[in-house]
């Protein structure tokens, strides 16, 4: 079920992405504009990209992630 639940927030995170670049795109014409912009929307999917597979492997070893454990201990 872990796996699923990763796939699922991967593929919406993934689509929301599209559609930004997409948005982008549409707004800015200019290319040297576009470019950096586009650059900072995909370093940013990809930095989320990575922490979420991080939080998937850290669970599916058996193991807590911090934020998660102080998060619930907490609430």
């Amino acid at each position: 079920m872990l796996t699923l639940t990763f796939l699922w927030t991967w593929t919406k995170m993934t689509v929301a992405t599209v559609l930004v670049v997409v948005v982008e795109r549409a707004v800015l014409t200019e290319f040297w504009v576009v470019t950096p912009v586009v650059a900072v929307t995909v370093l940013v999917w990809a930095a989320l990209c990575v922490g979420l597979f991080r939080e998937w492997r850290t669970h599916a070893t058996g193991h807590r992630h911090q934020v998660t454990e102080f998060r619930r201990e907490h609430l």
